[in-house]
């Protein structure tokens, strides 16, 4: 049921005592005011609101206070210990902070158009209202780059702040607390530390001015009572992160801490040269126990055991020689003879059916634009694919189609079928289990190493500029159908009906210059995606279904806090789920920096939950402890790669960085 328009004579009156009067004229009968649903005040001329009869509106679910001159409404304007409201409208007026909203429990929708608001009260609103579902500022729908604002916010309040009371000001305020005396110590002791504070958050490009932000003041002095509590109350609370113990510090690191076991340098090329070669990437052999870290770096190709730290096998691309001893070298000559000066530059695992067994390869790329198949269980080359005039960037696969091999090479995307070269492999493994085979594979002159392209796309800006293509990542939207993302340095695209397609950034999202480094899927969470741009210091995760055309426009879920990064390097993300968490789904991330360090991240969302605003975080940095280097400067990681056992880390002066968990 719906109230009626007010009557003239009454829009001069307060809003209280036009409720009051509504009330006492019994205009509408108790019976039916009770069961009133929304209640239209708009163009009533209110200036001030100090309460509201909530508790007489017990079904009141919609409420339009829009077109008045509303300069305030008392944060404690419900007098009831709780109200239903859903919908609210409170727009063109002349409203400052949106503080009377914390008690708005059920809030789903509002509206704040035209009124005098900063953007830190308008982000700050689904802090106070975790229900709501859309914020509506100049006739759009905000929450999407206010959610990202309010992730950013967060991370600030409950990494930095935390560790500043931690390292600052909580002995100090444990020491003088029992003192009655010393009471005016501990305020000043909080005042100073609510300063600092807000200077931390305002040093954020996003945050400026938060002190003069009502909303933003009371989330801060919600914050330091938290803080303020005692021990055994802020050590049961699993999600706040605290540093009053060495003993709660080592229970909180249990998931988290890494182990250096072993630095290995084997792509060096001469024993005189150890630290001029760069290890560009390394993976993890999929879908098995064992822990075979693969490598790329200058003109070589490494397969390391991590379980006995211990390099078993080496490919070297000057002349393409296999100096595993328990099989005779094979040598394929580079035709060109000017591979001196290029280098390996990425790779990835295929993996190939064959029967009940499943063969793992490795395809390795090259700056001269060759690709080449290994194979580590049997120490063997088996193909050779050259293509003329190109830098081979990145490199992907269809799981769907194993003999599909994607291949980004400057500005361009190619599909290449390999299943010659399979089949080549196929026929070498059914000759080594059975010996009456044919096998043709001695003679390489058979071996085709010019492949046509079935599908090539281009990619641009539109101008003159450069764009290179950085990173691919193929996403099963459905059974029969695979999508595949480019990164490159100017943007992230879709390849959507053989079409590229740019997906565009939030307006509110700065992103520096847009160059993609790595985009990964996050196993467990099959829609949310990660991606991390040079020059950006977050690792933005977004909703890959809700940012496809027709939407065009990324719907960013969460972000974590990174460093400023000069230098490209590859993110790792691992999936964390256990039977435990059967109603969760929690990853991992790592991502390396240009100054001697990474950063581990650990997110926890609830999967029946659409809103990743809920989950929690664990950030940490990990200064790295180099072995002596000839370099003044600590090395810059390359990539990191993380499985259920080991964290391994490349970096630009040949050191291969192995961990183990904790």
């Amino acid at each position: 049921m719906s109230s009626s328009s007010p009557p003239k004579r009454l829009r001069k009156h307060s809003q209280n005592e036009f409720i009051s009067l509504m009330i006492s004229s019994k205009r509408l009968p108790s019976t039916s005011y009770h069961q009133i649903t929304d209640l239209n005040l708009s163009n009533l001329q209110l200036i001030q609101i100090d309460s509201f009869p909530f508790e007489h509106l017990p079904k009141l679910v919609s409420l339009d206070l829009s077109y008045n001159q509303l300069t305030v409404i008392n944060p404690d304007w419900s007098k009831a210990k709780e109200n239903f409201i859903e919908k609210l409208n409170v727009s063109h007026n002349k409203l400052e902070t949106l503080l009377f909203l914390r008690d708005f429990k059920h809030l789903k929708s509002l509206n704040i158009t035209e009124n005098l608001l900063r953007n830190n009260e308008r982000f700050l609103s689904l802090q106070l209202c975790p229900t709501l579902e859309q914020l509506t500022d100049a006739n759009r729908n905000q929450i999407d780059d206010d959610q990202l604002k309010l992730d950013q916010w967060l991370q600030i309040i409950e990494t930095k702040i935390d560790r500043l009371w931690a390292m600052s000001y909580y002995d100090k305020y444990k020491q003088e607390l029992p003192n009655e005396k010393n009471q005016q110590v501990v305020k000043k002791l909080i005042e100073d530390f609510r300063h600092a504070t807000i200077k931390i958050i305002e040093r954020q490009p996003d945050f400026n001015q938060a002190h003069l932000s009502p909303l933003a003041n009371y989330l801060i002095t919600k914050k330091i009572d938290e803080l303020c509590s005692s021990p055994p109350k802020l050590q049961a609370k699993k999600s706040f992160k605290t540093h009053l113990t060495a003993e709660f510090n080592d229970v909180m690191d249990i998931k988290t801490h890494f182990e250096p076991i072993k630095f290995l340098r084997c792509h060096q090329a001469s024993e005189n040269d150890l630290t001029t070669v760069s290890v560009r990437m390394g993976l993890f052999e999929p879908n098995t126990t064992q822990n075979i870290f693969a490598t790329c770096g200058g003109q070589k190709v490494c397969f390391i055991d991590c379980d006995i730290c211990e390099v078993t096998h080496l490919y070297e691309v000057a002349a393409l020689r296999s100096t595993t001893m328990a099989t005779p070298a094979r040598k394929l000559r580079d035709k060109s003879g000017t591979t001196s000066n290029e280098h390996f530059s990425c790779l990835c695992w295929l993996e190939i059916a064959d029967g009940k067994e499943n063969h793992k390869v490795l395809a390795v790329g090259a700056t001269n634009g060759h690709i080449y198949l290994l194979s580590h269980k049997h120490k063997l080359m088996f193909g050779h694919i050259e293509l003329p005039a190109s830098s081979i960037n990145c490199l992907t696969w269809e799981s769907s189609n194993p003999s599909i091999l994607i291949i980004g090479s400057y500005h361009t995307v190619r599909f290449l079928n390999i299943q010659c070269h399979l089949d080549r492999f196929l026929s070498f493994i059914r000759k080594q289990n059975k010996p009456i085979a044919q096998f043709d594979y001695v003679e390489t002159a058979a071996a085709n190493n010019k492949l046509s392209s079935n599908h090539v796309y281009y990619f641009d800006n539109g101008d003159d500029s450069v764009l290179s293509v950085t990173d691919l990542l193929c996403y099963p939207s459905t059974k029969e159908n695979m999508l595949l993302l480019v990164g490159t340095t100017s943007g992230l695209f879709v390849i959507h009906e053989q079409t590229p397609i740019r997906l565009t950034f939030p307006q509110s999202m700065c992103t520096v210059g847009e160059h993609i480094e790595s985009i990964r899927l996050v196993d467990g969470h099959p829609r949310l995606v990660a991606m991390n741009i040079l020059g950006l210091d977050q690792i933005c995760c977004f909703d890959l279904e809700q940012s496809l055309p027709p939407h065009q426009q990324l719907h960013m879920s969460l972000s974590l806090p990174n460093p400023y990064r000069q230098i490209p390097t590859k993110m790792a993300v691992c999936s964390t789920n256990n039977e435990k968490e059967n109603n969760n789904t929690s990853f991992e991330c790592i991502l390396g920096s240009d100054h001697g360090s990474y950063f581990y991240h650990q997110i926890r969302m609830n999967v029946h939950n659409k809103k990743t605003r809920k989950a929690s975080f664990d950030n940490k940095r990990y200064e790295i402890t180099w072995p002596q280097v000839k370099t003044s400067s600590a090395p810059s990681l390359l990539s990191a790669c993380l499985n259920e056992t080991y964290l391994c880390l490349t970096t630009s002066n040949n050191l291969i960085c192995i961990y183990k968990r904790k």
